[in-house]
């Protein structure tokens, strides 16, 4: 595997001899939110009346209301056989470059990802990208002017989870200035040579770790966002009980809170990463409650303010360390139910 992923401390470093990326979005202005009614479940509904990128609709290939796919391994056959497997088209695919050095950085080889019938100005390509590298270097400016040009070859309004997971594990989100300014740098480079792409500002859910800057939200970069994400699994605590499962929602730095930070700025939200771990100590193991819970709080969200979820992506990885995967035989009873979740949402 070329990725890192650090959905928790314990996690990653059980996965330190992978390789990753980060995130990018594109601007747009902040604006104000109207909150409505809250229903029960910890589902806080925002209902937005903005103009721009932030709302309205958009017809996707899968049905849904947002744009629904994930991470296939890096490999385009998988994609289309996930598509086959749950019965609707993937509208996004999430890659990740190599992280090691900047050589290794500017290696396309994530390009191939996207199944046959992929369509940019349909469909999302996703692409995660460290804002260093592990060896700590920052990039010259013709290797970010690169990146961008690469990105945009595959798909011209492509996406950038740019320093994704920020807080936790391996950002170097160690210094709030310093952050700032290399996230500004990167996405003032890239969009030179790319200006369609759009930047995702990528949180994990949850405090920050691995001491990375506690304040999560200051590493924000007003003008340079376009769509405010997550990452979040079934994982501490479980999603086995109402009072867990509201927990995810409701606490600092959880769900409910990075979408209102994202409404509140006129910005969409997205899941950029979620699934079942059932490898993680803490998890729920093959948990069909997690997938339950997960699309009815982004229907509720969808429905009361449409436009405001840009997209969604499912982490299905079979590896050892994470057992996230649902098209393969380790989660069938979460299966049944994310299978049963899309099917419903595209007959609405």
């Amino acid at each position: 595997m070329r990725r890192v992923h650090s959905f928790s401390a314990v996690l990653a470093a059980a996965t330190a001899i992978l390789a990753g990326a980060a995130t990018v979005v594109a601007p747009a202005p902040d604006a104000p939110r109207r909150p409505t009614a809250s229903p029960t479940l910890g589902y806080e509904l925002v209902a937005v009346a903005q103009p721009g990128r932030a709302t309205g609709t958009k017809k996707y290939a899968s049905g849904l209301p947002w744009s629904d796919g994930g991470f296939f391994g890096h490999s385009a056959s998988r994609a289309r056989d996930f598509a086959t497997w749950r019965g609707a088209p993937v509208d996004n695919v999430v890659a990740y470059t190599t992280r090691t050095t900047w050589a290794a950085e500017l290696n396309n080889w994530w390009a191939a990802s996207v199944p046959a019938g992929f369509d940019p100005a349909r469909d999302d390509f996703i692409l995660s990208v460290p804002l260093w590298t592990d060896d700590g270097m920052a990039g010259g400016d013709q290797g970010w002017k690169e990146l961008g040009r690469q990105i945009a070859a595959v798909d011209p309004n492509g996406l950038v989870r740019l320093g994704w997971e920020m807080n936790c594990c391996f950002s170097h989100a160690t210094d709030v200035a310093k952050w700032r300014k290399q996230f500004s740098r990167a996405v003032n480079l890239m969009r030179s040579t790319a200006p369609g792409l759009q930047i995702v500002f990528n949180p994990n859910e949850g405090a920050a770790q691995s001491g990375t800057v506690s304040a999560i939200e200051s590493l924000y970069v007003k003008g340079k966002v376009d769509i405010i994400a997550l990452d979040a699994y079934d994982w501490w605590a479980p999603f086995t009980t109402q009072a867990n499962i509201n927990s995810h929602f409701t606490k600092k730095y959880g769900w409910n809170y990075w979408y209102k930070f994202a409404r509140d700025r006129g910005l969409p939200f997205a899941l950029a990463e979620f699934s079942v771990s059932s490898a993680a100590e803490g998890s729920g193991g093959d948990n069909p409650k997690f997938f339950d819970a997960t699309y009815t709080w982004l229907s509720a969200r969808a429905k009361a303010d449409p436009g405001s979820i840009r997209f969604v992506s499912l982490f299905d990885e079979d590896a050892g360390y994470c057992e996230c995967a649902i098209s393969t035989h380790q989660n069938p009873k979460a299966a049944q139910e994310y299978r049963s979740r899309i099917t419903q949402l595209r007959t609405r």
